[in-house]
């Protein structure tokens, strides 16, 4: 990947946004083909196959920008201080309502940096910073409980650099929290250890995810959707914990777990756990990792 960023810096080759997230998701691809128990004669020839792929989709995207379609370029200086293409910057927050005890985040989380960590007195506050993807910010309130949701504006943006976008988030450490996360080819890093959270879902593809659990409340509920992804996840040492679902070509570490049955992994005395966390999974050619500390 460096060497193409290095080729695509001195204009000897042209890879846009979607060209770099594409070559992403092969590289996963080429490191599910290398975990396979299969003989080196057979992984040799899938990795053939990704290899002549990724030739027809660079070519797909040299001939669509030789036609004259519209891709979104950054031109920018080494240390990438300035932004030559307009950038947008936002900061949204909304008031904490007294009647409030309850909250779902919808969360559209595409190219780019997302990270959660620290708390707020208000119900959310969000910073984004650079690229010019911008976010509606939207908030529905019914009774003791409200949704907030960050969509993209215009989801056919195409970014020449997705490290540009970065955005931060605090939420209110006294509410309890749902998660509803649409991630795709981008780095979810949320610490949710000053959090009461109940429930998690998250669609991923060609993403980077990383979950900190505290033991806040008593029972909490994960289900992750992903194919070419990296899952990070951290637990506390006393939480009891049970992992299930399925996995295709993919890798799955699970620290001090033991497997009960197919495709059931329990840490040892989990009925007798005051703190619960459900884990399923539906996983192809990811990377998958549970760590009691």
């Amino acid at each position: 990947m460096g060497t193409l960023f290095l080729l695509d810096r001195l204009d000897i080759l042209n890879f846009n946004g979607g060209c770099w997230s594409g070559f992403g998701l092969l590289l996963l691809i080429l490191w599910g083909v290398s975990i396979l128990p299969v003989q080196n004669f057979f992984k040799l020839l899938l990795a053939i196959a990704v290899g002549v792929l990724g030739i027809v989709m660079y070519g797909q995207q040299v001939e669509e920008y030789g036609n004259g379609k519209s891709v979104f370029r950054y031109n920018y200086d080494k240390d990438e201080a300035r932004i030559h293409d307009t950038l947008v910057t936002q900061t949204f927050s909304h008031e904490l309502g007294a009647e409030i005890s309850m909250a779902t985040l919808e969360l559209e989380a595409t190219a780019g940096s997302y990270k959660l960590s620290g708390t707020t007195g208000d119900l959310i506050r969000a910073d984004k910073r650079g690229s010019s993807m911008a976010y509606n910010f939207r908030v529905e309130e019914l009774g003791e409980h409200c949704k907030v949701i960050i969509e993209q504006v215009d989801d056919k943006i195409v970014l020449n650099s997705n490290k540009l976008n970065k955005f931060d988030l605090m939420l209110n450490p006294e509410v309890n929290w749902n998660f509803d996360l649409d991630v795709g080819a981008a780095e979810l890093d949320f610490d949710l250890r000053d959090y009461k959270v109940q429930e998690i879902e998250i669609d991923g593809g060609a993403a980077a995810i990383d979950l900190r659990f505290g033991d806040k409340i008593n029972e909490t509920t994960v289900n992750i959707d992903a194919a070419a992804s990296a899952i990070n996840i951290r637990i506390p040492a006393e939480a009891g914990c049970r992992v299930t679902g399925s996995t295709v070509l993919s890798s799955k570490t699970l620290s001090d777990f033991e497997k009960i049955e197919r495709g059931v992994y329990e840490t040892p005395a989990f009925s007798d756990a005051s703190q619960k966390i459900f884990i399923k999974l539906d996983a192809a050619v990811s990377n998958f990792k549970v760590v009691r500390k």
